[in-house]
């Protein structure tokens, strides 16, 4: 029995030590496939890779930025920063710090809304083209801004359709343009519902991708990016998609459903580089224009132009001049008002002229009456200077009630307008005429009292008359 005991003994060691050495090396090989990680901070984001990626961290950093950039003017929406990029050197690196991911085909790259990060496999990246890993970032940082504009409850279907949607046309586009094709052919296309399923969108993501790309382009070809954007928003505060969309399309997903099926057949007759986001929307821009704001027709302006396409830009560029001249119009009629409450009347003509002649250009007719008005104030101002003039040439040739009656005029006309400084002048030259008469009447009266008492005195000299 001891004997039997001391065997069990050995053999409970050497397990152990079997054990032990089979930890170690499992220690060791999970301690060499977590890779070191290097951090590199750029204006919006925190860069994690490994000291072997930097040369494609380095090419990303600016790329990244610049696609946050134009996401926020797109969405009208900045998230706060810094976001993560996280670059993973392999597959292994990646499926081991995500095993779920194992089950999705063909990933290289991944958002994660909890944690504000956008994860690439800098492995399978590298044997894409340079527009695919560009659309790599596009695709998922537009998850990254749907999810924080809906709260988190934009579901899977549209998240991916609206990611897709903000692709650059790569090569790709012929592949889903087939099988869309071909599902409709077979009457095989997705009922709606399957938006909600998770498992059927990551499932067999060559069916569903096409499917939810198409059904967001739908959405937005029929009521533009500003009404999509709404809806992501009205998300945040609804129940779910289903209230949203009713909410902000004023249709049910039902109907909403059916339209996308009668309009997918004229889509799917177009080329895959016929198929271009739809332009931006211009109405925000004209009805500012058309209200005369035109201080935030060119913030606006400047909100879209990075977003313009081509053919988008000249009616853009129209839209700026336009924009320009009426802003140049307003500041010309404020520094005409602002010239004509100084008294400076052949300056305020001048403003007013050109501020006429730019709302001319572009037709704006609201501002005709006001400058009209201070072309009134203009004529009476210059009216009234020439009165004051004439007061002090009438003064000049001694009619010095008529300088007077001129000054009071004057000073009336120059109240009336505002102009304090012109009045008080006019006033000053009223009260020296006024004092100048009544040194001239007392003159006056001095001179013929002198006039007087001289008479007086001299008959007072003369001798008595003697008769003959």
């Amino acid at each position: 029995m001891n004997r039997l005991a001391a065997t069990i003994m050995i053999r409970l060691r050497l397990w152990l030590i079997a054990l032990s050495a089979l930890c170690f090396f499992l220690s060791g090989s999970i301690a060499l496939a977590q890779p070191t990680w290097v951090e590199q901070r750029t204006t919006h984001f925190l860069i994690i890779y490994t000291p072997d990626d930097a040369t494609i961290a380095d090419r990303y950093a600016p790329i990244i930025d610049d696609l946050y950039n134009e996401l926020s003017t797109i969405f009208d929406f900045r998230p706060v920063t810094p976001l993560t990029l996280r670059l993973y050197p392999n597959s292994n690196a990646y499926f081991a710090a995500n095993p779920a991911a194992r089950n999705v085909p063909g990933v290289i790259a991944h958002a994660d809304f909890r944690r504000r990060e956008v994860v690439v496999i800098v492995e399978r990246a590298r044997l894409q083209d340079k527009v695919s890993q560009l659309n790599n970032l596009r695709h998922e940082l537009t998850h990254i801004f749907a999810a924080e504009l809906s709260d988190g409850k934009l579901n899977v279907g549209l998240q991916e359709g609206i990611a897709q949607y903000m692709e650059l046309p790569g090569p790709d586009r012929d592949g889903k343009l087939a099988i869309l094709r071909a599902l409709w052919q077979r009457n095989e296309l997705w009922p709606w519902a399957v938006l909600d399923d998770r498992n059927a969108i990551y499932g067999q993501p060559e069916l569903s991708y096409p499917q939810t790309w198409s059904i967001v382009t739908f959405l937005i070809e029929r009521d533009g990016l500003d009404r999509f954007r709404q809806f992501l928003t009205t998300l945040a505060e609804s129940s779910g998609y289903r209230s949203a969309i009713t909410d902000v399309y004023g249709v049910s997903t039902t109907t909403l459903e059916a339209e996308w099926r009668a309009w997918l057949p004229g889509f799917l007759q177009l080329e895959a580089d016929q198929i271009r986001p739809v332009s931006i929307d211009l109405e925000s821009v004209q009805q500012l224009l058309s209200a005369g704001d035109y201080e935030a027709a060119l913030r606006e302006i400047e909100r879209l132009d990075p977003i313009a396409d081509q053919e988008t830009q000249p009616t853009l560029a129209a839209l700026q001049v336009q924009a320009q001249t009426g802003l140049r119009a307003n500041q010309l009629t404020v520094a005409a008002r602002t010239a004509l409450l100084q008294g400076e009347y052949e300056q305020a003509e001048r403003l007013i002229g050109q501020a006429e002649q730019a709302y001319r250009e572009i037709g704006d007719q609201r501002q005709m009456t006001i400058l009209a008005e201070y072309r009134a104030r203009i004529a009476r101002g210059l009216q009234a200077s020439e009165t004051l003039r004439r007061a002090s040439e009438q003064a000049r040739q001694f009619d010095l009630a008529g300088a007077g009656a001129s000054a009071e005029t004057a000073a009336r006309e120059f109240a009336a307008l505002g102009d304090e400084v012109r009045r008080d002048n006019a006033l000053a030259l009223r009260r020296s005429l006024a004092a100048q008469q009544r040194t001239i009447a007392v003159a006056l009266l001095f001179l013929g009292a002198a006039v007087l008492s001289i008479r007086l005195i001299g008959r007072q000299l003369m001798s008595p008359f003697q008769s003959w």
